[in-house]
């Protein structure tokens, strides 16, 4: 019985160290009881928080919140999304892609499809971005982000005709939107429009020159503005204009006549 008071002494040290090493891991989670043995009732107080991270660009946090929503509620599609959307933004593009496609595998949703397109646009596989955007136009024709997958998708494959008319139809749906005017500059500056892709580039600035970018290596408007005073600088200007092929002429008739009036003499 004398040891009895140090056991016990030891299960409260025990159990002290056991709330410290937890409460990393649930900090800031909605559900203040959360823990491995007692997780909160829905997979939404995981989402919410997740999502509030987002908005705030928090990704580090975002992919906290994220893994540990998935160790509780493993599979949860929405979860998975906003995990992969996180990776993307974080530049990890291939675990993006592979957490979003286990999200579409239970839960396929235009939204999910162009949350996966971007991330093979920045992977360089645009034949799989492209089926992406057309998987999310077949679902919903209206919803104009597959639309903007869709554009980066075939500018990435060399059709830059058939990407200006997919970057018009989420330009008619959301003619606000920085980020497709900024797409449509980049098109028409491959396509060698250089008036064009100035104006495009310089109305996603007046609507939104910090807007997020879809990626970590996406170009910014400001940049690709600045590109286009080196690829599309105005043209070189003579100092003496060049004499035209009639004037040439006209003055080759007066030197013959002349010489003729000479000889005449």
């Amino acid at each position: 019985m004398r040891y009895l008071p140090i056991i016990i002494l030891c299960a409260f040290l025990c159990l002290s160290v056991q709330a410290r090493i937890a409460e990393p891991l649930t900090s800031g989670i909605s559900s203040v009881n959360a823990s491995l043995d007692n997780p909160p009732f829905a997979a939404s107080v995981y989402i919410d928080d997740a999502q509030a991270a987002v908005k705030e660009r928090n990704w580090t946090r975002a992919l906290l919140l994220t893994t540990r929503g998935l160790a509780f509620y493993q599979g949860d599609p929405e979860l998975l999304c906003l995990q992969g959307y996180t990776y993307r933004k974080l530049g990890q593009y291939q675990k993006a892609a592979d957490a979003v496609s286990e999200g579409i595998a239970r839960d396929p949703r235009p939204v999910r499809y162009a949350n996966r397109g971007y991330a093979y646009v920045a992977l360089g596989n645009f034949s799989a971005a492209l089926a992406d955007a057309e998987s999310g136009i077949a679902l919903n024709a209206s919803y104009p982000t597959a639309y903007g997958v869709k554009a980066l998708a075939l500018q990435g494959i060399g059709r830059n005709t058939d990407a200006l008319s997919a970057i018009g139809e989420a330009l008619a749906l959301e003619p606000g939107s920085a980020h497709y005017w900024h797409v449509k500059g980049r098109i028409l500056a491959a396509s060698g429009n250089c008036t064009g892709a100035r104006e495009a580039l310089e109305k996603s600035l007046a609507f939104d020159p910090g807007y997020d970018l879809p990626y970590p290596g996406f170009i910014s408007a400001d940049e690709n503005l600045e590109a286009l005073s080196t690829t599309c600088g105005p043209a070189p200007q003579n100092s003496t204009p060049a004499a035209s092929p009639r004037s040439s002429l006209t003055a080759a008739g007066l030197a013959i006549a002349i010489i003729l009036l000479i000889a005449r003499r």
